[in-house]
């Protein structure tokens, strides 16, 4: 029951999190047909004061909720989970008020001060708004999370998303004059406000309609007090300065593109164009492997606990090789079809360059993203806080000593100097606690080439046909993973007992990488003591 639970919950968020990546693409399309690159830009700019402030309105609210839920729900006291949820609300009301006053009245000097454009300050202010309701559906989420309901935690999120697209597509259709910047940044932020404020309700009526199925006496404990602020002080802490040294890093780009040279207009061009439009798809495939490693931290934090050193190799082994595999593909497809993809998603010049040009971050990002996931799961995650500060520290310097002098070169110069360094720091830490080898062979070169040959053989059967834009692009990379996964088959890199190892992954009652479940607790008491 254990094992199907986790597989469950497994593809709910796989799906739930690709289906996420699909409309933020699309939405990020539509976005820069309204707004151009200029536009993107602006509101990047917009977006990551934002995402500063919404660290410090949510930071350690979903973790603390998660935690304290499960563990009431597992000793049998609902009134506990009940307790500790008022205290995460209450705690995340606070914060996040505190977070969307700041942000409100500070909104005019970080616009035309720190972001040295006027035409943020309203869409700042919108976004002030929207922080409050971040914070209660952040708690409400832990709570499905700690009840394993990852759909309707996922339906949340999607309702998030779908509207905000809609919010935004209407004001974009109402208000907004062709042309106009800073209605468009306003829009796009109105769009924010209403996914978190129709999220917020659509999770709420979730909560209140499971809260009502239990009769609890409403306690309140010291002890869930001192635990929250136990979880959620040192995550507050760590993603308050690792979340200011990233926007740190965002707001250096446009200001170093200017003193290279670039007009206003053209450096938030050039940044939109990057951080908007190019990033979000050569991110968009780790949907599959941040909602996979989400879920394998339990389970490797399991085997940790109990010493099975050998289970943990085991399982690190087979998902640092299969995140490779996958790496390979991605990375062959952007690096071939770059302008295929980039014309067809965004119907703009440059992206599909700029695409082919970022292409070999991909394996460096997909391997960081598993390896921290991991290491989290083996109570590392000092040594991941760690690697990210240092990460930024060093991309600060080298965007402030390098933009200014070499430009965009420059800017892409610091993007693989900071995926490099934290990928190899993050990866040598996984390897030094688990004793893992890279196959160099099986792992990197056959599927190097396997990819690469796919690739030129979709290109060849896909020229002779006659496509548009959107279906040539599909077709080429359809056909290309296609023969990639046969040639993997045919050369042995994907061999029988993968096969089998998938099989069992699907077939949960056979779990490879699972323990096997244990006995049933007993059922909670209606009185939650």
């Amino acid at each position: 029951m254990q094992a199907k639970l986790f597989f469950k919950n497994a593809v709910i968020l796989i799906a739930g999190s690709f289906f996420m990546r699909a409309l933020g693409v699309a939405f990020g399309a539509y976005l820069s047909g309204k707004m151009g690159a200029e536009g993107m830009g602006l509101f990047q700019l917009t977006a990551t004061v934002y995402g500063l402030a919404s660290t410090f309105a949510t930071s350690g609210i979903y973790l603390s909720v998660t935690r304290l839920v499960a563990e009431e729900l597992a000793a049998g006291s609902y009134a506990g989970a009940d307790d500790a949820m008022r205290k995460c609300m209450r705690y995340g009301l606070i914060v996040s008020l505190l977070a969307a006053i700041g942000l409100f009245w500070l909104a005019e000097p970080i616009g035309t001060v720190l972001l040295g454009d006027a035409r943020t300050v309203l869409s700042l202010k919108i976004l002030a708004l929207a922080l409050p309701f971040m914070a209660f559906s952040s708690s409400l989420r832990g709570y499905f999370f700690a009840l394993r309901m990852a759909g309707k935690s996922s339906g949340g999120q999607i309702v998030e998303q779908l509207a905000h697209m809609a919010v935004a597509i209407g004001l974009f259709t109402a208000v907004v004059p062709e042309g106009d910047l800073t209605l468009a940044c306003a829009a796009a932020a109105g769009g924010c406000l209403g996914g978190e404020l129709i999220s917020f309700l659509f999770s709420l009526i979730l909560y209140l309609r499971d809260r009502r199925k239990w009769s609890f006496v409403k306690t309140s404990s010291r002890d869930i007090t001192r635990r929250m602020v136990r979880i959620t002080l040192p995550v507050a802490l760590s993603s308050y300065l690792k979340s200011t040294l990233r926007t740190i890093e965002n707001l250096l780009v446009p200001r170093g593109l200017r003193k290279y040279g670039a007009s206003g207009s053209g450096a938030l061009a050039q940044y939109g164009m990057t951080e908007a439009m190019v990033m979000p798809i050569l991110t968009f495939p780790t949907a599959f492997l941040t909602s996979f490693s989400s879920l394998l931290v339990p389970e490797i934090a399991e085997a940790q606990a109990v010493g099975d050193n050998a289970r943990i190799s085991r399982l690190v082994s087979k998902v640092v090789r299969y995140t490779l595999l996958f790496a390979a593909a991605m990375t062959g497809v952007f690096v071939f079809f770059a302008e295929e993809l980039g014309w067809a998603v965004y119907r703009q010049e440059g992206v599909g360059s700029m695409l082919g040009l970022l292409a070999p971050l991909v394996p460096l990002m997909y391997l960081d993203n598993v390896a921290d996931s991991m290491l989290k799961g083996m109570d590392e995650q000092v040594s991941v806080l760690r690697y990210s500060i240092c990460d930024s520290a060093v991309s600060i310097c080298l965007l402030w000593f390098l933009l200014p002098i070499y430009g965009v070169n420059g800017y892409i110069f610091v993007m693989f100097a900071s995926t490099f360094l934290n990928a190899t720091l993050s990866f040598a830490r996984l390897a030094s606690v688990t004793c893992i080898r890279i196959h160099l062979v099986q792992w990197i070169v056959k599927p190097v080439l396997c990819v690469s040959g796919a690739c030129l053989c979709a290109n060849v059967l896909i020229n002779f046909a006659n496509l548009s834009a959107g279906w040539d692009a599909a077709a080429r990379i359809g056909a290309a993973l296609g023969l990639y996964f046969l040639f993997l088959c045919a050369t042995g890199t994907f061999t029988r007992e993968d096969f089998r190892w998938f099989y069992r992954v699907f077939h949960p009652d056979k779990p490879e990488s699972l323990r096997p479940a244990k006995s049933s607790p007993a059922p909670r008491s209606k009185s939650g003591q």
